[in-house]
């Protein structure tokens, strides 16, 4: 039976409540543990008894009067050392068992779980509890992947070992946090433990348990967050007087008076199971809106004016300047000239919207409807578009509201005087107007003026500054969202129709229209798609509109720290929002939803409970960190800030650093390196024992072009000290060895430095393609250094030295090339070094001079032969391959290159075209390119059964990567085969089948290359014109069109 106090002990309603919402934190110190025993009835010593059995242990004496820190810093410090020090205060904490109220509170759903006490009674609380609900899961040190682990489990809680653990006392990063110099370094290693709690504690209820009233560490915490900006908190402790309760009352803490295991009891008995678990002045003349008035008064003076200042009457003779159609869909027209045009297409929401504004009931006074869109969606087309249709097809009496214009409820109540009709007033970016339209409505109101008004504007912007406006008059909302497929159509058709589809000219309609619907252009916003096919208003314009748009500046500032984080494709956490800002997420919801209306939306993170916050889409948030911080300091300002607040141990905050701490994307982005290099050590502060840091930053030094080799070097050291049996960081070292190698002025320390990167690649035993890379450059480097060191009339060893180098090169580019035939790093190296071979005649004349010394094979003729065809000496490149040909008569490669050069230069076969291009393979060997332009080149000539034996050799033996589709553009061999005609003999979903007489074969083809019409509309037997290209299994029809023009 419990005690007699714990059955009168009842907990605040606050507290219940907040149990049940899985709102608190539990924070244990030392007295939570004192109701555990061991197999002898003892309980765990107290800090006093630690400290009298390190100073009987190791300073032999009984007993010690100073406190528990000293003590132990002195038992460290006196011979004892740390490892035998932290053995015996393990050997004080093993053996005990947990307390039934351990195993109690893993009866319920708390937020989180911190303790400053180094045992293992809480994680024994749980592991004795089979029925627990929730899965414990201590973390000890910073660099433990937090939310990771926590998503590993269905119901994780997280317990924060503040001041270390038993079981990780021997760790040099983490020791127990023991002595005055363990405190001094609490924060190394365990810094964001530390603010993991603090985050917290931000939102949450607090419980502490175990701790004295005068404990430095809940004083720490109560005196770090204010009262006013946090839930009350709670102190569960058993010698708590009136006066003590007083003061801690002032300080948003409540005490109370009990044990830990009596404030257990009480929960269990006041938390039923159930709940336990979650979840200027116009002329006198005619006028045409005078077609409305019912007498022959014109109008006062002030009504007249009106029309001038602050209002257009819309109808079909409405003025407008002439925009071209080019600039209209590049969103340059601020007039009328589209909408007259026709150059804008039919949208469904502002149809429904116009429809639902014109269905005023019979004793309907006042009618108001409102669209809304991001920016950049298309509102105010879609309301001049309303506005235009209502005023012609339907010959209502509208006006459009001037951008400076102000809506005077005297010119309404005239007009309705002269007209006894309702007028339509529209009004876009309503929120500039949103009091004068609020006047303007209660007038009509008072005076019973028949009035609509069809507004438009962005969400946020309505919901900042129209709450008034909508409180008294709430409108009938119409949002216009992304293109749907019908709309993206008629679009496509008036771009094409106006010849403005840019860059999508060239593409068949479906993936016109797909463009459109594409999901990435920010949630298929139509400016997007149009800035970047007409080239017109650049997309960054809008967003950077948008984002001085926001206001106060506080959320101005809140909307840069978002996207600053969520430009790489993650969420922005509160907490570190929280950190950064200083804008916890209840301010947000108070203070900055409204202005952050459809630009921030909220998430919560399931296995954390931590809330986030998204731009609407993270390409938007990329323009609005460009817009917002155009200058280096800038840049460098902004994501220090953000990486100071940042939590590693959470993936979304440790994909935020890896995304702006790449070394080669921060040179490339910053003209001066100091202010790039700011970025790095604050990222190598926050996470001092991330070998990647380092190098990303050794890699920025080596980048930049105002960079240190030595500095690099030294940063790449560190990274392999954290990290000493990672490849990448040997490779990092190696690479920075490679560039001071072509830096050095001398050939002995070109040589030395050589070396070393090599004897580095070679630790790395794993086949790499960064590794085979840097060799193939290193082999580069030297054929550069050879060339450049070569006189005006060099001698033969030093021409085959160079030779010989520049076929080591190339034999390496080919392998690797080979090895990794998806990496065009390769590429790029091997066009590296024929551009430097191409500077000058030098190259050229070493060639030449080396061609005259009895080369050892044919690659100086095929180099020669691809230097003079780059000039465009079309028959200098072939008397080079004739040349060697003479010389290596069997070489594969001089017969390929021959025989492409002839054809190239040829309008109909050839014996020696085809002589070369046979001769350029042999039976059971690897030149599938040979093969592929034989092929190719026997389809040309009509042997078109040899051509399709040879095509299924390719298709048999060749590496199942090797040619799988069609090239997107001509070769030697195609350029040459004109246009053919046939059926379509099979459709499916995404291909379809081209039967034709020359060849055995239906040709397949591919449902993107249609041109001229929808594939939905593409039907079996329909006649097809169409090109041919190759790939590995033989001819595919491409540049496919129905219904083509009848054969001449």
């Amino acid at each position: 039976m419990p005690p007699k106090k714990d059955l009168k002990l009842e907990l605040p309603h606050a507290l219940v409540e907040a149990v049940k919402d899985k709102r608190v934190v539990l924070v244990f110190g030392a007295g939570s543990s004192k109701e555990s025993t061991n197999e002898f009835g003892s309980t765990p010593p107290d800090g006093n008894q630690m400290r009298d059995k390190l100073a009987k242990k190791f300073l032999g004496k009984n007993k010690d009067e100073r406190d528990l820190q000293t003590v132990s810093e002195i038992a460290i410090s006196s011979g004892a050392g740390q490892p035998q020090v932290f053995e015996e205060i393990a050997k004080m904490l093993y053996g005990f068992k947990s307390s039934a109220a351990h195993r109690s509170i893993s009866q319920f759903m708390w937020r989180g779980i911190a303790t400053t006490n180094y045992d293992k009674l809480i994680e024994l609380g749980y592991s004795d509890s089979p029925d627990s609900k929730q899965v414990c899961l201590p973390f000890v040190k910073d660099l433990e992947p937090y939310d990771d682990r926590l998503d590993a489990e269905q119901n994780p809680v997280a317990l924060l070992k503040l001041h270390g653990c038993i079981d990780h006392r021997l760790d040099r990063e983490i020791p127990l946090v023991l002595s005055h110099a363990h405190y001094h370094r609490l924060s190394d290693n365990r810094k964001l433990l530390m603010q993991r709690l603090q985050g917290w504690a931000q939102n949450s209820v607090l419980v502490f348990i175990g701790y004295k009233l005068a404990d430095s560490h809940v004083r720490a915490l109560v005196y770090d967050i204010d009262p006013k900006n946090r839930p009350q908190w709670f102190m569960v402790t058993p010698g708590a007087d009136e006066f003590d309760i007083k003061d801690w009352a002032t300080r948003g803490v409540d005490v109370i008076p009990a044990t830990f295991g009596e404030f257990a009891n009480a929960l269990e008995r006041q938390i039923d199971p159930l709940f336990r678990s979650l979840s200027a002045l116009t002329s006198q003349g005619d006028q045409p809106y005078q077609k409305h008035f019912r007498t022959d008064d014109k109008g006062s003076d002030f009504f007249r004016q009106s029309i001038v200042d602050d209002l257009e009457y819309v109808s079909s003779g409405i003025p407008f300047d002439e925009v071209e159609p080019k600039k209209f869909y590049s969103g340059f027209d601020h007039g009328w000239c589209g909408i007259v045009r026709q150059l804008d297409f039919r949208r469904i929401a502002s149809e429904r919207m116009l429809y639902t504004a014109l269905a005023v009931e019979k004793d309907e006074l006042l009618k108001f409807v409102l669209l809304q869109g991001s920016a950049g969606a298309g509102k105010t087309i879609a309301l001049k578009r309303a506005a235009y249709d209502a005023a012609t097809a339907l010959d209502e009496m509208v006006f459009w509201l001037s951008s400076n214009g102000s809506p005077r409820p005297e010119f309404f109540s005239e007009l309705f005087s002269l007209t006894g009709k309702r007028a339509i007033l529209f009004v876009d970016q309503i929120s500039l107007h949103s009091e004068k339209i609020r006047r303007l409505l209660e007038s009509a109101s008072s005076t019973g003026i028949p009035l609509t008004i069809i507004a438009a504007d962005r969400e946020a912007d309505w919901g900042s500054y129209c709450n008034e406006l909508e409180a008294e008059f709430p409108p009938e909302i119409f949002s216009l969202r992304g293109l749907s497929e019908t709309e993206a159509e008629d679009l496509v058709e008036l771009l094409s129709r106006h010849k403005c589809l840019g860059m999508l000219k060239d593409k068949e309609k479906g993936e016109q229209v797909a463009a459109f619907l594409d999901a990435d252009r920010s949630d298929r916003q139509l400016l997007v798609a149009l800035h970047e096919l007409t080239l017109g208003k650049p997309f960054e314009n809008i967003i950077l509109e948008e984002y001085q748009r926001v206001l106060p500046a506080a959320a101005q500032r809140l909307y840069l720290d978002i996207s600053t984080m969520h430009q790489f494709g993650v969420t922005a956490r509160a907490g570190a929002i929280s950190r950064i800002s200083g804008v916890r997420f209840e301010e947000f919801e108070s203070d900055f939803f409204e202005p952050l209306r459809d630009i921030v939306k909220v998430t919560t993170n399931k296995g954390t409970g931590d809330r986030g916050y998204q731009c609407r889409h993270s390409r938007v948030a990329q323009i609005v960190f460009g817009v917002a911080c155009e200058t280096d300091e800038a840049k460098a300002s902004q994501l220090s800030r953000v990486i100071s607040g940042l939590d590693a141990g959470f993936s979304s905050d440790a994909r935020i650093i890896e995304g702006v701490c790449r070394g080669r994307d921060i040179a490339n982005q910053f003209t001066s390196i100091v202010p790039a290099r700011r970025i790095f050590e604050m990222a190598c502060e926050t996470s001092p024992n991330s070998a990647f840091l380092f190098q990303q930053a050794a890699i920025l030094e080596y980048s930049h072009r105002h960079g240190s080799l030595v500095a690099a070097e030294a940063l790449a050291k560190q990274a392999r000290e954290k990290d000493d049996n990672n490849h990448i960081y040997i490779h990092t070292l190696a690479e920075i060895s490679r560039r001071q190698a072509v830096d050095a002025d001398t050939r002995v320390r070109k040589d030395q430095l050589r070396s070393h990167s090599r004897t580095l690649l070679n630790e790395i035993w794993l086949k790499n393609s960064r590794k085979d890379l840097t060799f193939c450059k290193l082999l580069v480097d030297e054929a550069i250094d050879l060339l450049l060191a070569l006189s005006d009339e060099p001698k033969d060893h030093e021409i085959i030295e160079f030779d010989a180098k520049v076929d080591d090169a190339l034999e390496r580019l080919q392998r690797a090339s080979q090895d990794y035939p998806d990496h065009a790093e390769f590429s790029a190296e091997e066009a590296r070094l024929w551009e430097r071979l191409g500077d000058g005649s030098k190259a050229k004349g070493a060639l030449r001079k080396a061609i005259r010394a009895r080369p050892r094979n044919a690659g100086v003729f095929l180099r020669l032969a691809k230097l003079e065809k780059k000039e465009d000496t079309a028959e200098k490149s072939l008397t080079a391959l004739r040349e060697g040909l003479e010389k290596f008569p069997n070489d594969k490669s001089l017969h390929l290159q021959m025989g492409l050069r002839l054809l190239e230069l040829s309008d109909t076969p050839s014996q020696d075209v085809e002589f070369h291009l046979r001769s350029s393979f042999s039976a059971g060997d690897h030149n599938f390119d040979a093969r592929f332009y034989y092929a190719g080149y026997l389809f040309w000539t009509g042997r078109v059964d040899e051509s399709q034996i040879l095509f299924e050799e390719i298709d048999r033996r060749s590496n199942q990567d090797y040619r799988t589709s069609a090239p997107r553009y001509e070769d030697v061999v195609t350029v040459k085969l004109g246009n053919f005609y046939g059926t379509i003999e099979k459709k499916k979903e995404r291909y379809f089948f081209v039967r034709y007489g020359g060849y055995p074969k239906a040709l397949f083809g591919h449902w993107r290359s249609l041109q001229n019409e929808a594939y939905d509309l593409l039907a079996v037997n329909d006649p097809v014109a169409f090109r041919i290209r190759f790939n590995r299994k033989g001819p595919v029809a491409v540049e496919v069109k129905k219904n083509p023009t009848p054969r001449t």
